[in-house]
């Protein structure tokens, strides 16, 4: 019986402990690993054979293909004028188990000067974008063991910017810089403060 009374004590102070240090930051959050870069080749929906990926996971850090697993957050296609178009998963399948959410927002600026996530609206819907556009994608992982699955914001942000497109083999290239941190925005080098 005093073992169990100096249990509870333990984690009342362990507890309170925990309480005091997050005092300084209300959320208490602190990101453990470092921002990512990548580069892409996919190639567009229409106009190429089903085994091409069409697609990208960016919290795998893959290019995947389109079916219906929808082991993808974003997919590619080339509209008449040589314009990329982005389609979040849920525009394109909707596998039995259900789809995470996935939204996109067209952001001003280039891939240097575009360092943080906004803040504000990010859209269920098509951006049709051209080389040197910035695309901010905002993917929830709050699904049974997913990466945000016990973390307060269930969000994980990636930019993706058209490098080119070689309209001869519908290829589209991407530079993409990941933050695998749940809830933070940041798009620069290291690990992220914001």
């Amino acid at each position: 019986m005093q073992y169990m009374r100096h249990g509870k004590l333990a984690l009342a102070v362990i507890a309170s402990a925990l309480v005091l240090t997050a005092c300084g930051d209300p959320q208490g959050i602190i990101a453990q690993l470092p921002t990512v870069t990548d580069t892409y080749k996919v190639y567009a929906l229409s106009g190429t054979p089903a085994s091409f990926p069409s697609g990208v996971n960016t919290y795998a850090r893959t290019v995947s293909l389109i079916d219906g697993n929808a082991n993808f957050d974003v997919a590619f296609d080339l509209d008449a004028t040589g314009h990329v178009l982005f389609y979040p998963v849920q525009k394109v399948v909707t596998p039995i188990t259900g789809v995470r959410q996935v939204l996109l927002r067209k952001v001003p600026g280039t891939d240097s000067t575009v360092t943080i996530a906004p803040t504000g609206t990010y859209l269920d819907s098509t951006i049709v974008a051209q080389a040197g556009d910035v695309v901010v994608l905002q993917a929830l992982r709050n699904g049974t063991n997913d990466a945000c699955q016990f973390d307060i914001s269930p969000y994980i942000y990636t930019k993706l910017v058209v490098d080119s497109v070689s309209l001869p083999t519908r290829a589209i290239y991407l530079n993409a810089v990941l933050d695998p941190n749940c809830g933070f925005r940041s798009f620069q080098t290291g690990i992220p403060t914001k």
